[in-house]
């Protein structure tokens, strides 16, 4: 496994979309306040230094795939994850999981009255990109250290 806090990519003893499987991990341990799922490396990278700035530990999952591999393996505080992503889209990553932490969505584009209402109550915020840092921040100190009022 990769230490908290690092990019989760196909380095020796990462977690890769391959350890995506349906079988159960054991009990899971907290890995990190934040999980921040995005197929841009661009955003992905300047999301988590501006969390990390401020004091948060932050993995990252380029994609869904590998963000399922790691919400099965490890708790994390909450999810910030792009919904439009190949091989696993976001929609379909919060469906295919029933304990979730707290997620946020953010998005370039909007999401069909279907798609939310696929999602429901399992989705706390949509936020749309580009977020900016203070936008960002007041979000994720509002879930993780005031609770859900944000």
């Amino acid at each position: 496994m990769t230490t908290p806090g690092r990019h989760v990519s196909a380095a020796p003893g990462a977690l890769t979309s391959d350890d995506a499987s349906p079988t159960p991990f054991p009990a899971r341990t907290v890995r990190a306040d934040v999980l921040v799922v995005d197929d841009e490396a661009d955003v992905r990278a300047s999301m988590s230094e501006v969390l990390r700035t401020s004091g948060f530990s932050v993995d990252e999952a380029e994609d869904g795939q590998v963000a399922l591999a790691m919400l099965r393996a490890f708790r994390y505080g909450m999810v910030i994850l792009d919904i439009r992503m190949p091989r696993l889209d976001g929609v379909s990553l919060i469906e295919s999981l029933e304990d979730l932490p707290p997620v946020i969505v953010h998005s370039a584009y909007s999401l069909s009255i279907e798609e939310r209402q696929r999602l429901g109550v399992k989705v706390l915020m949509y936020l749309h990109k580009p977020v900016s840092p203070p936008e960002l921040l007041s979000v994720v100190r509002g879930i993780l250290e005031g609770g859900r009022d944000s």
